[in-house]
């Protein structure tokens, strides 16, 4: 029963209360209004297979919680927004490419916090 209360309060933010403004002024700045890559940022259609695997999964979280240091610069890490609005976050992503997969939960958001990890320590898998 938690686990669908938690999925209900992700879709809840992901289809009414604001992802889309969330997603405008954290993501889509550098990555798109679809995620198709503004120059020099990539696009994240290359992230659609980490979608549907538990290590890609949580390479996901790690980018989105620490950053991501890649061949366009340094991505910044978001860990000051709530755990269920990263995971509205990538939920949105995953709705945005078609991505096969679960909804990401908040729990999956909280157990990658508190690593202390740099950009440059987020390697994918």
């Amino acid at each position: 029963m938690r686990k669908l209360w938690a999925i209900l309060l992700v879709l809840g933010l992901a289809w009414g209360q604001g992802v889309e403004a969330l997603w405008a002024r954290s993501c889509a700045q550098c990555h798109g209004e679809k995620g198709q890559g503004v120059r020099p940022y990539p696009s994240l259609q290359g992230a659609l297979p980490l979608f549907a695997t538990p290590e890609g999964r949580r390479y996901l979280v790690l980018v989105v919680l620490y950053g991501k240091k890649g061949e366009a610069g340094l991505m910044p890490g978001f860990s000051q927004l709530k755990d269920e609005e990263l995971a509205a976050l990538l939920n949105h992503l995953r709705a945005l490419l078609g991505a096969k997969g679960e909804p990401f939960t908040p729990e999956e958001i909280r157990r990658g916090r508190g690593l202390n990890l740099t950009p440059d320590q987020v390697k994918r898998p």
